[in-house]
């Protein structure tokens, strides 16, 4: 009774105060309208997962000194930070990539700096000039934008100064930019190649060369001193200002006559040694990649960076040319067009829903207006609670379309009734409040508790979908308020008495005698309960056996990655000849509107080997054909005119949230044992079974094969007599080979590294190599073939752990078929594969995801239903009418199974996201019906005529909420626009078991209450 008043207290505010009431409403759409324009715009929500990517370079170190002097310090050290989970690594020539992943819920910014400080107390067991960097994972690491710098006239040098001295610092001040990442181009150098037989003759090396550089090019201030009236500071210089002056520097005396540099070597402009190559449209470019700030506008940014480009591309150099190659912001605002469009057609079918069932335009326009508000409002509050705009959150709002507008329909269509009665409008709104504001509220409150356990949900799913269940939470509340407030008030003002006029049309009215029929007949036969309830649920185990199932929804993003692996060994030359093959596929192909390709690295935070990289592809706007028929064309063409070289394939969006997830594969086979050659046979023979599967493509073995190595084998016994150590020769060989950067020429307001060493022509085979002049304390040079054995061996193999156990994983993607039937062939394989001993095996990648995910969702699940039943004992007082909706509740998932399988669509975190929904959608009709009942009941009607009578009153409530809520489902449920397929799963689980929920709520819950009051009566 005190709730009742409390209700009426709002109507009576409402209809006294409507002017305010409209006013605040105004004001607060034109807020939400204000922010709406202020929201960072974000492809995916900008959520760090917990997770550290570790990447140490080490020039070229060998994979296994790699593996035991840094892999193993880094992954000792990281293990003892707290909340670790898991440590992964790999360790290749030159370098290791580990990632640590941390439970949910740890401060990863606390996390970083231990695991800074714990690298930072390793450092004195890694080798000298060892580079380490720590990473966090969040969408920002990624770019969105790349820029290519183009020219026919100049230079990859050239190219290289220009992006890096002019284009980057004039690209990051524009608002938003965290950094440009310059790939590609040649960076300058001075190229200083001596002559060995003019070193011997003056009893010279190389390293004599590197310290009179060193020593010579150099300005140091040497004091200061006061002098009329000023201060002056004295400098000792002896910097060159060019190359000939650095030919000048004295490298030696020899008999009183100074040897200069340019006496023993040739001094010339040159470049970096090349190791990667970076192409654009199929020509040789500088790639620019544009990342964000994490709290800054995706298409701002992108918008300001084009704004810039306008300016710059005046002032570039003639024949320059600067280009887009990739651009995130085309699907973000294709997505944010899409969820408009979705809106508006979901806004206009309710609306005709409306104008169906009252007859009326004023109580149409009265309800349908809550629609924009509801919209306009929740932009407000979800920018004081920090979300951003992106695909999960437009979706919500995508989603709620049909669902906001509930509560505005269950208060306008009573109050609609009882003007029909004859009432006043202020009589009728009062009547209205008092009868439907509780089990208005609670119903609601249903639908938002069922989000709270989301909170427990992690990974990717938790990043992902609690940004779409914060998002519907919000605008579920904002409707409930404007439902309370804003509708009482609409309808005060703008309805009418509806004397002598008939409460439904004569359609409803035939309608509503049909289902009163089959109703009385349900309750007269409540035997046909069991046996009913039986076969839905046999039903729903059919359906729900029939299902394929996945891990994220897949969506056609009109763009992807494409992964190549060379032949192990292959030069950068000759992987960049092989790879131009792949160039003219794509050119031809008439989908494709742009491409970058990257040799050598990648396009993430990798480390990368030089016959590996990736290509960046961009599609053409609709209408074409589906991105997976263009990747299959592709994959054909590669596979029959580039025979030798892997391949993969995964759409941009996908690959960013594998490499966020750590989960980059849809199916793993981790293969675990202490010996490496064992592993690597092992995972080679699995690989080429499951190729043979049906559904799988882009099948990796793991084994990642470096290029041969020629290994000088030092002869302690020949290196002794000439008074040498076999690190004085290795110090030789790598400084006549890789060179020694001895100094820095300063050029205006750069510096260029100047580098010592023997020339190209001295260090380009195995005889060479063998002729290399070492120099001995006694003042002679002797061949490197005299002081060790070389010898030809096989490149070393990618070394893979996983906490802290040796780790080689097959890898494959999924086509025609879907994650539990490939898992199934897997098991399969694995079944029948006799492992060696040592070895064992377990499935990872998006599978390992996909049960965790389900696991936590099955707990959502279970948890969502505790809290609903909770509501409805607050609401009903007893356990009788909860009882009944939870019996009915499991009913609908006969609708999800049914709806999924009849769409083929998988069972998917999406789906079973839409399942969870539902919990609270379907309760909303059973308060709705149960209450009035009780209602009925209290007024002195027997069970079966109260449950007659509730059924007749909410029938055109009950219908009118589901088909609005269906209706304005359908454009996800169809897939319409950018970014709908990733909500479609959930949107065809709701409208599958809110059809079937209905009917079963209309017709079993009257049966079960009446059998629930029968039994205790």
């Amino acid at each position: 009774m005190p709730l009742t008043k409390h209700f009426m207290n709002f109507a009576r505010f409402a209809t006294t105060h409507f002017k305010a009431v409209l006013f605040v409403t105004l004001v607060a759409c034109l807020g939400g309208l204000y922010l709406a324009g202020t929201f960072p715009v974000s492809i995916l929500p900008d959520v760090t997962f917990p997770r550290l990517v570790i990447i140490a370079e080490a020039g070229d170190m060998p994979a296994r000194q790699v593996e035991t002097g840094i892999t193993r310090p880094i992954e000792e050290a990281v293990a003892g930070v707290p909340h670790v989970t898991r440590v992964l690594s790999k360790s290749q020539r030159g370098g290791a990539e580990i990632s640590a992943d941390f439970a949910d819920g740890t401060d990863i910014v606390q996390s970083q700096n231990l695991v800074n400080a714990k690298i930072a107390e390793a450092r004195g067991v890694m080798p000298a000039g060892t580079d380490v960097s720590v990473e966090r994972m969040n969408p920002t690491v990624f770019p969105v934008l790349g820029l290519s710098l183009q020219s026919e006239k100049l230079s990859q040098s050239q190219l290289w100064e220009l992006a890096t001295y002019t284009l980057r610092p004039r690209l990051s001040r524009v608002p938003g930019v965290a950094k440009v990442v310059v790939q590609g181009g040649s960076a300058p150098e001075i190229s200083v190649e001596v002559n060995p037989q003019r070193l011997a003759a003056y009893r010279l090396t190389l390293q004599d060369v590197s310290d009179a550089l060193a020593q010579s090019n150099t300005v140091r201030a040497a004091g200061r001193f006061d002098a009329q009236f000023q201060q002056y500071q004295a400098l000792v210089s002896g910097q060159a200002q060019g190359m000939a002056q650095l030919g000048e520097v004295v490298v030696a005396q020899r008999n009183g006559v100074p040897l200069h540099l340019r006496d023993v070597a040739q001094i010339r402009a040159s470049e970096a040694d090349r190791q990667t190559i970076v192409t654009a449209e199929g020509r040789e470019s500088v790639l620019l990649n544009i990342v964000r700030q994490p709290d800054a506008n995706s298409v701002s940014v992108a918008q300001g960076v084009q704004e810039a480009l306008k300016t710059l591309r005046r002032e570039l150099p003639k024949g320059a040319r600067l280009s887009t190659f990739y651009d995130q912001t085309i699907l973000i605002n294709d997505a944010i067009t899409s969820v408009r469009d979705a809106v508006l057609i979901g806004g206009v079918l309710a609306i005709v829903v409306l104008m169906l069932f009252l007859g009326d335009w004023r109580a149409t326009l009265v309800t349908g207006a809550i629609i924009p508000a509801t919209v306009l409002i929740s932009f407000a509050f979800m920018r004081w609670v920090g979300l951003t705009l992106n695909l999960m959150t437009l979706g919500a709002l995508a989603v709620g379309i049909g669902l906001v507008i509930d509560d505005a329909i269950v208060v306008v269509e009573n109050v609609f009734r009882h003007l029909s009665h004859g009432e006043s409008p202020a009589d009728s709104v009062r009547a209205a409040a008092q009868e439907i504001a509780a089990p208005m509220i609670s119903s609601t409150l249903t639908t938002v508790v069922v989000f709270l356990p989301l909170a427990l949900l992690s990974g990717v799913a938790g990043a992902f979908f609690s940004a779409l269940a914060l998002t519907l939470t919000i605008a579920l509340l904002v409707s409930l308020v404007l439902a309370l407030f804003v509708s009482p008030s609409l309808c005060a003002t703008f309805l009418k008495i509806r004397t002598g006029q008939r409460e439904h049309g004569p359609v409803f009215d035939r309608l509503l005698r049909g289902y009163e029929r089959l109703l009385g007949g349900a309750l007269k036969h409540r035997w046909l309960l069991v046996p009913g309830i039986a076969c839905i649920i046999g039903g729903t185990l059919f359906f729900g056996t029939k299902l394929e199932t996945g891990f994220m929804p897949t969506m056609d993003e009109g763009s992807f990655i494409l992964d190549y692996f060379t032949p192990p060994g292959t030069s950068l030359d000759e992987s960049n000849r092989l790879l131009f093959r792949i160039e003219k596929i794509l050119s031809k192909t008439p989908e494709v509107t742009s491409f970058s390709r990257r040799t050598g690295t990648e396009m993430g935070f990798f480390i990368t080997e030089p016959n590996t990289g990736d290509f960046a592809v961009m599609l053409k706007n609709r209408p074409r054909r589906d991105i997976e028929s263009v990747i299959d064309s592709i994959r054909a063409e590669v596979v029959e005119e580039v025979p030798g070289t892997d391949v993969e394939f995964v759409q941009i969006l996908q690959d960013i949230i594998g490499d966020l997830s750590g989960a980059p594969s849809p199916m793993e086979v981790k293969l675990f044992g202490e010996d490496k050659a064992v592993l690597d046979e092992t995972a080679k023979k699995i690989a080429v079974k499951i190729e043979k599967l049906p559904g799988f493509v882009d099948v990796q073995s793991g084994v990642v094969e470096a290029g041969p190595e020629l290994v000088a084998n030092v002869l302690p016994d020949r290196a002794g007599r000439v008074g040498l150590s076999a690190s004085q020769i290795a110090d030789q060989t790598q400084t006549a080979l890789l060179g020694n950067v001895a100094t820095q020429l300063l050029q205006t307001d750069r510096s260029i590294p100047v580098r010592v060493r023997l020339p190209q022509i001295l260090r380009s085979d195995k005889a060479q190599l063998a002729a290399l002049p070492i120099a001995a304390p006694g003042g002679f040079s002797v061949p490197l073939s005299s002081l060790a054995r070389l010898e030809s061996v096989p490149g070393t193999t990618e070394l893979g752990r996983e906490n802290q156990r040796r780790m080689v994983a097959v890898s494959a993607h999924l086509e025609g078929a879907d994650l539990s039937s490939a898992v199934a062939n897997v098991r399969g394989v694995m079944h029948d594969f006799s492992l060696p001993l040592g070895v064992t095996w377990e499935l990872g990648g998006q599978y390992q995801s996909q049960q965790a995910a389900f696991n936590n969702l099955a707990l959502v699940m279970l948890l969502a239903i505790v809290l609903v039943f909770a509501v409805m004992l607050f609401q009903f007082g007893s356990f009788r009418a909860p009882i009944t909706i939870l019996a009915v509740m499991p009913l609908a998932l006969f609708g999800v199974a049914f709806g999924l399988w009849l769409t083929h669509t998988p069972l998917n975190v999406s789906s079973f996201m839409g399942a969870i929904m539902l919990v609270g959608v379907v309760v909303k009709n059973g308060i709705l019906l149960l209450d009035q009942a009780q209602k009925n009941e209290a007024a002195g009607e027997e069970p079966t005529l109260a449950v007659l009578h509730a059924g007749r009153v909410r029938l055109r409530p009950i219908l009118m909420t589901t088909l609005t809520a269906i209706l304005g489902l359908v454009p996800l449920a169809m897939g319409l626009g950018a970014g709908a397929e990733m909500q479609k799963p959930l949107a065809i689980a709701v409208i599958g078991g809110l059809s079937f929920s209905t009917l079963f709520t209309l017709l079993f819950a009257p049966m079960v209450y009446v059998s629930l009051r029968r039994r205790s009566a």
